[in-house]
Order: C-alpha cells, then sequence, then structure tokens
C-alpha cells in the first residue's frame, strides 16, 4: 500500500506570543492522519515566548528561539530541520483555514506524482479585508507582470523540489518569497487547488509595500533570471515605467485633493465661530 506522505509545517515568529498561540492550535486542530511535524523558528522574542514554546514541546518536532538573520533566514533554518514530503509554511499569526485544510490537499496532489516533486497552492482568506485571494488558473505572465500574487502561506512545496531550489534567497528582501515561486514554477507547473486553505495576517511587512517597491522588486525579478512578461526587456521595462508613472499621478491628485479639502474646511469653521 502507498505510504501517505509527511506535511512539515514551517513557523517563523518575531515578538508574537498570541499570533503564534492562534497559528499553533490551528496545526494542532487539522485532522490529517498521515503525519504532520510542526517546526518553529522564533527569533529571539523573550522568555515568555521561550516558556510557551517549552510547554508545549512534546508537539513540536522542533522548535527554537534565539536571534536570526530575518524571516527568510528562519525560514531556511526551518527547512534544514524539516524531513517531511511536503513542506508547508504558515507564520506566526497566519492560520489554516480549517481543520481539513491538509488533509485535502494532500487528496488533491495524489496521483500527481510523488509528494516530494510537486509543488501548488490554494487559495487565503485576507483578514480585515474581506475578500479571498488565490490566481487560479495560475499564468507565468501574469505572475511576472505583478499581475497575479501567489498566497505564499496557502502553498506547499516538494521537499525534493525546494531542496533544487535551494531555499530562499536572502538578497531579495521582503519579496524572496515571491522569487522562490518564480523558480519554483520555471521548474515545474503548479498544482492549484480552488479551496481556501489560509486564513491571512494582511497587517504584515510583505502585504503593505509601497508600489515602487513592488516595481523594482519585479524588475530584479526579471533581471536575475532573464523572463519577460511582454517578450522582450525594452517592452517590459516601459510597460513598468507606465505604470509607475500613472499610479505617481494618481498619488500626487490625491494628496493635493486631500491638502484642498482640508483648507477649504478650516475656514468654514472659524465663520461658524464667529457667527456664534
Amino acid at each position: 500500500m502507498k505510504s501517505t506522505p509527511t506535511v512539515s509545517v514551517i513557523t517563523i515568529s518575531f515578538q508574537d506570543l498570541e499570533g503564534l498561540k492562534r497559528t499553533v492550535d490551528s496545526v494542532r486542530a487539522q485532522r490529517y492522519e498521515g503525519g504532520i511535524e510542526h517546526i518553529v523558528i522564533d527569533g529571539g522574542s523573550g522568555d515568555e515566548v521561550e516558556a510557551y514554546l517549552s510547554r508545549c514541546e512534546p508537539g513540536f518536532a522542533y522548535w527554537q528561539s534565539e536571534p536570526d538573520g530575518g524571516r527568510y533566514d528562519a525560514m531556511n533554518q526551518g527547512i534544514a530541520h524539516a524531513s517531511g514530503d511536503l513542506l508547508w509554511f504558515m507564520h506566526s499569526g497566519d492560520r489554516f483555514s480549517d481543520p481539513d485544510a491538509i488533509g485535502q490537499v494532500v487528496e488533491a496532489i495524489s496521483g500527481r506524482g510523488p509528494a516530494q516533486d510537486v509543488w501548488g497552492f490554494g487559495m487565503d482568506n485576507l483578514i480585515g479585508l474581506g475578500r479571498v485571494r488565490g490566481p487560479i488558473p495560475f499564468s507565468l505572465r501574469k505572475f511576472l507582470a505583478g499581475w497575479q500574487v501567489v498566497p505564499h502561506q496557502a502553498s506547499f512545496f516538494g521537499s525534493s523540489l525546494v531542496r533544487k531550489l535551494g531555499g530562499y534567497d536572502l538578497d531579495f528582501g521582503v519579496a524572496a518569497d515571491q522569487e522562490f515561486i518564480l523558480r519554483a514554477a520555471l521548474l515545474r507547473e503548479p498544482i492549484t487547488i480552488r479551496r481556501v486553505l489560509c486564513d491571512f495576517d494582511t497587517t504584515g511587512v510583505g502585504t503593505n509595500r509601497h508600489p515602487s517597491v513592488v516595481f523594482r522588486d519585479l524588475r530584479r525579478m526579471w533581471d536575475l533570471h532573464g523572463r519577460y512578461p511582454l517578450g522582450g526587456r525594452r517592452t517590459s521595462l516601459g510597460y513598468l515605467w507606465a505604470w509607475e508613472f500613472y499610479l505617481r499621478c494618481l498619488e500626487t491628485v490625491f494628496t493635493q485633493a486631500t491638502k484642498a479639502s482640508a483648507r477649504w474646511r478650516r475656514p468654514k469653521r472659524a465663520a461658524s465661530v464667529e457667527n456664534s
């Protein structure tokens, strides 16, 4: 009988005890019977977090609480300690959508080749924004253009594929997760699952980046891998420049309108005080 894959859930955390508790609870609520190992890499959040992790220790395959080189260094450390067939990153504060999320993913990828070789993603529920995100069907061209963002906490990666990818590029900054996904997509088509898999905390650093930073990261990805959404480099950079110019204009108009509105309201308030 074919054995079911073991799933390594990797959680990184820093100064977020309550979020960490929610994430740990959601991992422990999973009903998947094939085997889940939970690895927690905390960046040295202090005695309270250490005490919590120590109390939970029987439920962890591995945990540590010590300074690291940032989120992607922590994720690479988690990879180094993972022994599962399938790796899933669920950061502190994020949660599996329901107790059957892992089990239904494993069921969906069965028959698609060894679990160690595949990767894919589902959809995530954007907490605080009231909407669901998931670029299905996946398009490499749209992903390169920035029109699609693959939800990282709703993504899963085979262990053999992760070894081929070599982990996260620490020089890529906040966008290292999307660069990692691009490398995965260049190796193999993702398996997409039209189902919410994760409740995603939208207050994180990577969620709230200025468009200019997003465009800079896109340019870096294009040049690093020699892949451009509109064929050639010049055409693709022209498209990006046009978007940047358009958004800068919108930002300027909004700023000026806000200032004008504030100036318009001040005299009215002053006049109303005099009349009284």
